[in-house]
C-alpha cells in the first residue's frame, strides 16, 4: 500500500501547483456539499478588496476560479489573466483556510 501511495505522490509532484488546484476544486466541492451539515458557512466574514464575505461565497468563488482554471485548461497557456486568477485563488483561499474545518 506504501508504493502505491508514494507513486501517486510522485506522479503528481511532477507539477504541485496545478495538482494542487485539481485537489483544492476537488476538495471544496465535497466540503461545500458536506460542510452544511455541521457548520453555518455564513458565520465567518472575510474582508477582500474592501467588500465583506462569508464563508459560503468565498467557498463558491474558489470553486469557480478552479472550475475555470481546469476547464479551459488556460492554466499552462500562461494568457493575461491567469496569474491574476491564480493570485486571487491563494488569496481566498488564505483568508479562509483557518475555517475549512467541521
Amino acid at each position: 500500500m506504501f508504493k502505491t501511495k508514494k507513486k501517486k505522490l510522485k506522479e503528481e509532484c511532477w507539477n504541485v501547483n496545478w495538482s494542487f488546484i485539481l485537489w483544492l476544486n476537488e476538495h471544496l466541492k465535497v466540503y461545500k456539499q458536506d460542510a452544511n451539515r455541521y457548520v453555518d458557512l455564513s458565520y465567518h466574514k472575510f474582508d477582500y478588496k474592501d467588500k465583506t464575505y462569508n464563508q459560503a461565497e468565498i467557498v463558491d468563488r474558489l470553486i469557480e476560479l478552479t472550475d475555470n482554471l481546469i476547464q479551459d485548461e488556460h492554466y499552462f497557456d500562461f494568457i493575461d489573466g491567469v496569474d491574476q486568477t491564480v493570485d486571487e485563488m491563494l488569496d481566498l483561499f488564505v483568508l479562509v483556510f483557518p475555517a475549512l474545518w467541521w
